[in-house]
């Protein structure tokens, strides 16, 4: 490798370790950045914030919630660069599917190619770099994380944790087992889908004393030097509020195409009204390689509000199981009406027939009910107990489809959409 190269890389680690507010001279060019430029010295603070953490003995997981163009990919492919240096070390790429493991595989080759780094072997459709000096990098995907399983690793990256609903599971069942050299470190960055996933809840690890090994790193738009404030301003106009949360804040609190965006923390009691001043209905989704779902509603009349007070979702179930949870609910809250999914004619009769439960046929109108609840959320007259796991999760999870190729506007079809399906059939057809 050319020593000058070296020797200006390492010059700009030491400037991101040691830079402070003030700006180095202009005019020092550093490394390539993903679109083909220069690099110039614009490192902010959560990129110090993330490589600090890094190089932090104390800490082998890092978890980083930070905005769009803040330079998080790139920040985490400049470290990567620098541990394949070190004679012998691997590191591993990771991103939700194979197109975005593109993006920090050209970035390592453009490294490469920038500091004549000698090559071993370049596969660009394993997306595989090996060095001369025995350390190579990886770039993965989650869903064909079997295929990255082969060694050990001495860092991970993670990008866009939060777009892949299975990163914890491939966390945790295949590639934990490969961080098993001494100093090995995993670092997860994305920008927050919401509260309920497992991006969350790793990036929470980060403020609890049970996870001393990992750190948190959170930072929005206004840590971005280069944002012009006419920008920021366009962009609020032009933008939902969910979306310029997601993007330019790294709100956990709401997200792009969530479609109970206006339910909050004041929605979230530990205790609820009298039954005595109530009418108690139901919700009753019935799944068959779906989940079955049941969701108890209680009708305060007083203050004409709704309240969640109990609810159901199991998968693979005999109809008397489910029949049995339905009759313990029927007898503990003196329900007096569930409304049944209308599709779901068999499952209704056996549960009156066999089991001695009635049912109502619900309203289907998808759209107008989703739309009725999402009004019933936006007043506050939705209320959830804190026990009612399923339905906070759905509160937080259950979105659009905003697929391009859909010709009409529909709820994505995933394990949080039964639970709002039930919710709907209760309240829509209640009210209705």
């Amino acid at each position: 490798m050319n020593k000058n190269r070296f020797i200006a890389l390492c010059i700009w680690f030491y400037l991101a370790l040691c830079a402070s507010k003030e700006r180095q001279q202009e005019g020092m060019k550093l490394l390539p950045d993903g679109n083909g430029s220069n690099c110039w010295d614009e490192i902010n603070r959560p990129q110090l914030a993330l490589i600090n953490a890094i190089n932090n003995p104390k800490y082998r997981f890092i978890c980083a919630a930070l905005s769009r163009r803040l330079g998080k990919t790139y920040i985490s492919n400049i470290i990567a660069q620098l541990v394949i240096l070190i004679p012998g070390c691997h590191v591993l790429i990771m991103a939700p599917n194979y197109s975005l493991s593109a993006i920090s595989f050209e970035l390592q080759r453009k490294f490469v190619r920038f500091f004549d780094l000698e090559v071993e072997r370049d596969n660009n459709k394993d997306r595989v770099l090996e060095l001369a000096n025995g350390s190579s990098v990886r770039a993965g995907s989650i869903s064909q994380v079997d295929s990255c399983v082969g060694r050990s690793y001495n860092l991970i990256v993670f990008d866009e944790s939060a777009l892949s609903k299975a990163g914890e599971e491939a966390f945790n069942i295949a590639l934990r087992p490969t961080l098993d050299r001494p100093g090995s470190k995993a670092v997860f960055i994305s920008t927050p889908r919401g509260k309920k996933n497992w991006f969350t809840r790793f990036y929470n690890r980060g403020f609890s004393s049970e996870f001393p090994q990992w750190a948190s790193i959170h930072a929005d738009y206004l840590e971005n030097p280069r944002m012009s404030e006419d920008d920021v301003a366009e962009a609020r106009k032009s933008m939902s509020k969910a979306e310029f949360d997601q993007e330019y804040c790294a709100s956990f609190n709401t997200y792009e195409g969530q479609i109970f965006e206006g339910f909050d923390q004041s929605c979230i009691q530990a205790e609820m009204p009298p039954l005595s001043e109530c009418e108690v209905i139901a919700g009753l989704d019935p799944g068959y390689r779906d989940p079955t779902a049941f969701v108890v509603i209680a009708y305060h009349f007083p203050s004409d509000t709704f309240y969640a007070i109990d609810d159901y979702l199991t998968v693979a179930k005999a109809t008397k199981e489910h029949a049995d949870v339905i009759n313990e609910m029927i007898e503990k809250y003196n329900i007096s009406n569930i409304f049944i999914d209308s599709a779901a004619a068999q499952f209704a009769a056996d549960l009156a027939y066999i089991y001695d439960i009635s049912t109502a046929k619900s309203k289907k109108q998808v759209l107008e009910g989703i739309a009725y609840l999402q009004t019933i959320v936006e007043t506050k007259k939705l209320i959830v107990l804190d026990r009612c796991t399923h339905v906070l999760d759905t509160m937080d999870q259950y979105q659009w489809d905003n697929r391009e190729t859909l010709t009409a506007e529909r709820p994505v079809h995933n394990e949080f959409c039964h639970i709002a399906d039930a919710l709907r059939y209760a309240i829509y057809s209640y009210c209705k």
